[in-house]
């Protein structure tokens, strides 16, 4: 028997023999592998040359390529792969290695388990791992995969049904949590691609929420979608981004989640006092009747005022939770002068016309205020309990000599009294005591 065809055979009997039998034979068939430069020559030609006579007979052997070879093996279970690159790898010459590795992407396609991006990323990840692999195998592998996850993905931006469910795309999303977001940022492009030739803009943003992925994958999903030509001129898409951004914000474990770097972009695209209110150390409040107005305690009493601009009283923590009904997002803001000291509002029931309650202090006990950016700029602080009051101030009748108090309306009539019941949110991190 030549040196050639007992490489083939030993090959075929440690394929077929599975993972028992090429423990124990193994040594021999690395042995021949690396002993012969000229039976490697001979055997990257896949298809050997020279059949193998039976003892019993004069019939001869048809000869059996490496792809043939590697088929036995895995014999439908593509599990059996993994076997396959462990022997690749502990071969030392660099050309069976690779006509191993492209033997075993083409029977992945053979099998059809290339319509499953869940077992292309499978070899990709184990590719990735073999030693001198070609790197054009490598693109077109990973290409494979993110086309395959792409048009998988595509399928929940198609329609309207919020209770429609997607298994597979599940299944994908949940693996993909286990990878590094470069993967899913090049899916999320082939997606957007395939689904805005055929939708809407406003649609595809709205369809978004169709995806049950981790608050990471919806909130790179919402930023890369943001950045795609097709929705810069499209006002109502970019706001829906908006809405869905917030909504990410407005979750429990949405800073636990999320990495840094990502809830960064995702700040940045908030209006300024939204974005302070997440980025800054401290926070300084103005009232928008006066560039000079700002809230902290009276100078004689418990109550808040609106002050001219001291730094150190002026500046405030912020603590974010969730509560309410809805477990909303709510603030609370907690002096950086007075330590253990909140903005604190008493409960008051509110009459609406041009009624106001002098009940906002300086306490040691945590108040949650709800805070919404208006359009134009500037927020409006509610308590978050019931969202009945609103924080107002500026207005002179309701002053007191030098204590210029603060008070409290109806939220119902914050259109009547908008300038005095806005708020500018300020940078105050530069502030040291």
């Amino acid at each position: 028997m030549s040196t050639a065809v007992y490489l083939v055979f030993l090959l075929g009997l440690a394929f077929r023999g599975g993972y028992g039998y090429a423990n124990n034979s193994n040594h021999r068939l690395l042995a021949v592998l690396n002993a012969s430069s000229s039976t490697v020559d001979l055997v990257l030609q896949i298809n050997v040359l020279e059949g193998k006579r039976s003892p019993a007979t004069t019939e001869i052997t048809p000869p059996m390529s490496l792809k043939d070879i590697i088929r036995a093996e895995i014999n439908g279970d593509w599990e059996r792969g993994h076997f396959v690159l462990q022997l690749a790898s502990q071969t030392r010459t660099v050309q069976l290695k690779q006509a191993i590795y492209e033997a075993l992407w083409q029977e992945l396609q053979q099998m059809r388990q290339i319509y499953d991006p869940l077992k292309v990323l499978d070899l990709y990840g184990q590719l990735t791992q073999q030693p001198q692999m070609p790197s054009a195998l490598l693109v077109q592998v990973y290409q494979e995969f993110v086309d395959r996850s792409a048009h998988l993905l595509a399928a929940p931006f198609h329609t309207d049904s919020r209770s429609a469910r997607f298994p597979k795309v599940d299944s994908l999303l949940q693996r993909l949590t286990l990878s590094t977001l470069d993967y899913l940022r090049d899916i999320l492009e082939e997606v957007f691609n395939l689904v805005l030739a055929l939708e809407s803009s406003l649609s595809v943003v709205q369809r978004l929420g169709n995806f049950t992925g981790s608050v990471t994958q919806l909130a790179l999903a919402n930023l890369q979608l943001l950045q795609r030509t097709e929705l810069k001129s499209n006002v109502d898409a970019q706001a829906a981004v908006h809405d869905n951004l917030r909504q990410l914000l407005e979750l429990p474990t949405f800073e636990q989640e999320v990495g840094r770097n990502l809830r960064e972009e995702v700040y940045e695209q908030l209006p300024l006092d939204e974005k302070i209110l997440y980025t800054a150390q401290k926070i300084c409040l103005r009232n928008m009747t006066n560039h000079n107005s700002y809230i902290y305690e009276c100078p004689q009493t418990y109550l808040i005022c609106t002050n001219e601009r001291d730094p150190k009283k002026a500046s405030y923590y912020v603590q974010r939770g969730n509560g309410g009904a809805n477990n909303t997002l709510q603030f609370a803001f907690y002096s950086s002068y007075w330590r253990n000291r909140y903005i604190l509002m008493e409960p008051s029931n509110h009459s609406t016309g041009d009624y106001i309650t002098k009940n906002v202090y300086s306490r040691d006990s945590i108040f949650w205020w709800q805070v919404v950016q208006l359009a134009g700029g500037g927020v409006a602080l509610y308590d978050a309990a019931t969202a009945g009051s609103i924080l107002c101030g500026g207005d002179p009748k309701h002053w007191d000599g030098e204590e210029r108090h603060v008070y409290t309306r109806s939220s119902l009539e914050l259109e009547n009294y908008r300038r005095e019941c806005i708020w500018k949110v300020e940078d105050c991190s530069d502030v040291t005591k």
